[in-house]
């Protein structure tokens, strides 16, 4: 499947980059175009930038004044890669909270509010793309939705890249693999272009977005499908028909795969004994850890620490 989506992804972006080649004036994607203003303390750092797609890293701290005020995307569409719990809604929706199991989908022009969860930032990786692109792989120029599901193997492959290209990696094996990212990324949100329509109009459950936020702070515990039902007021079969249907997850996939990415996380800054991971992230032990991380990501916990892509 992973190969398949690579080779899509790069036969894609090859049809699409070929007029591209003749115009030598072609400039690299814009990671940023729009400021709040007094009180906007945004770091956007550039990690790669290409007429074909470009990447960056986001940081907007806790106290920025963008939190309390109409945020704007600007002229380039955007995929967010989200390492911290954030509510995020388009104008005139409800807030949902995106987090590490999450993709963010922002259109160009696109205009929404964003708003703490609990004392965190807003951290993330994010990938930006022409029309033309999103014009191939989803047959119309936009996203159709904001929030999607973010499988574990495009949420992993985005951080290596980055780091990679600490390292001075090929510029040519990086768009193409962020291309395949994307690719993925998307394919994972939304399906097939004919299995878009049908989800376009769904509209996630209050209730979900309690138990999504429960799980962002809990996810250590071993909570029971009875304990998450009281929790939120509602029976554990409701419950659990109602967050599968509107995140992808079930509610056990959901709280392994947050633990999986605190996992990379710590791995990435750290040189935390393995072991001590395992029981602070919820896993009963290392080899637990390890054969459900080898499952998700297709590769052990000790990978990540490598920088390649």
């Amino acid at each position: 499947m992973w190969l398949h989506v690579l080779a899509r992804a790069a036969r894609l972006a090859y049809d699409r980059a070929m007029p591209a080649v003749a115009e030598s004036a072609a400039r690299p994607l814009r990671l940023a175009t729009w400021h709040a203003g007094d009180g906007d303390h945004v770091r956007i750092t550039p990690l790669y930038r290409s007429p074909v797609v470009s990447l960056g890293r986001f940081w907007c701290a806790p106290d920025d004044v963008r939190w309390e005020r109409e945020n704007f995307v600007g002229d380039v569409a955007h995929i967010i890669f989200p390492a911290t719990p954030v509510w995020i809604g388009a104008a005139g929706d409800d807030l949902m909270l995106t987090g590490p199991n999450h993709a963010v989908f922002f259109n160009s022009g696109d205009v929404f509010r964003r708003r703490r969860f609990g004392e965190h930032g807003d951290r993330n990786h994010f990938m930006v793309l022409g029309d033309a692109t999103l014009e191939e792989w989803l047959h119309e120029p936009r996203f159709p939705q904001l929030v999607g599901k973010l499988l574990p193997r495009p949420y992993l492959t985005v951080r290596r890249v980055a780091r990679a290209l600490a390292d001075g990696a090929d510029a040519l094996a990086v768009e193409e693999r962020l291309l395949a990212v994307g690719y993925a990324t998307v394919r994972g949100a939304f399906g097939l272009v004919g299995d878009i329509a049908a989800g376009r109009l769904r509209r996630t459950a209050p209730v979900v977005e309690q138990t999504k936020a429960l799980l962002s702070v809990r996810f250590a515990e071993r909570l029971t499908l009875d304990e998450l039902g009281r929790e939120v007021n509602l029976s554990p079969f409701h419950l659990a028909r109602a967050f599968r249907r509107h995140t992808g997850y079930t509610l056990h996939e959901y709280r392994t795969h947050l633990r999986l990415r605190a996992v990379v996380e710590r791995l990435e800054h750290g040189d935390e004994d393995l072991a001590a991971i395992a029981r602070e992230v919820g896993f009963s032990n290392h080899s637990h850890l390890t054969s459900t991380f080898r499952r998700a990501f297709g590769m052990p916990p000790s990978a990540v620490r490598a920088r390649q892509i």
